[in-house]
């Protein structure tokens, strides 16, 4: 589940007692507006960390970093998750990620296609620049044209032509997918606005109950 304002508004007056602390309106929309796109579990289960082990009210940049961990260990994370994908869905399917900075990084380094079609010798170079350049996505923040799909062979193929493209592969948390593509920034032109419309619809579809997510 996403946070939302009045959930994670709660956990904050209620921290800021537990410390004999004070939060201004400013102070709270800061936090709101730098926590806000992470789930509401992951928040609270933040704050119970820091809490067991501190006799302060945490700063902002604390309980993200609870929540990341370190760079390495998170970079790793993404690249076992895309590899799987890789295993899994292979160069013909669209995909779509829960970690945008998966899309920012791949895109970077050429696309889904060119990952997957790779030589043992050239992907052994290729994941370590993914982890470089995930490192630094997480720390710069996202580019303002991070791809809401990783386009496959197929669509590669068929869209040019007007046929219709694939359902894509969902990978990971289906809420994360939704919140983070509801995030985009608001399409400049009226194609770019459709095409994002039914990129949400696609996401917002009932995920059958034995569907495999991870």
């Amino acid at each position: 589940m996403s946070s939302t304002p009045s959930n994670l508004t709660k956990l904050l007056i209620m921290m800021a007692n537990y410390y004999r602390e004070q939060l201004s309106e400013n102070d709270i929309a800061f936090w709101l507006m730098d926590l806000g796109n992470y789930s509401f579990d992951e928040v609270l289960s933040a704050f119970e960390t820091w809490r067991k082990t501190h006799d302060r009210m945490p700063k902002i940049s604390n309980i993200i970093e609870i929540m990341k961990g370190s760079g390495e260990d998170h970079a790793l994370e993404a690249l076992m998750k895309v590899e799987k994908a890789m295993d899994e869905h292979g160069a013909y399917a669209t995909v779509v990620f829960d970690d945008p900075a998966i899309h920012a990084t791949i895109q970077s380094l050429g696309g889904w296609v060119k990952a997957c079609r790779q030589t043992e010798y050239e992907f052994t170079w290729w994941k370590k620049d993914f982890r470089e350049r995930y490192q630094m996505i997480e720390q710069r923040g996202l580019p303002p044209d991070v791809p809401l799909k990783l386009f496959g062979i197929f669509d590669q193929t068929n869209l040019p032509m007007g046929r219709p493209p694939q359902t894509p592969q969902m990978i990971g948390d289906p809420g994360k997918i939704r919140a983070w593509i509801a995030r985009v920034e608001e399409p400049r032109s009226l194609e770019e606005r459709a095409a994002l419309l039914s990129m949400v619809r696609t996401v917002l579809k009932p995920i059958p109950s034995d569907a495999i997510l991870f």
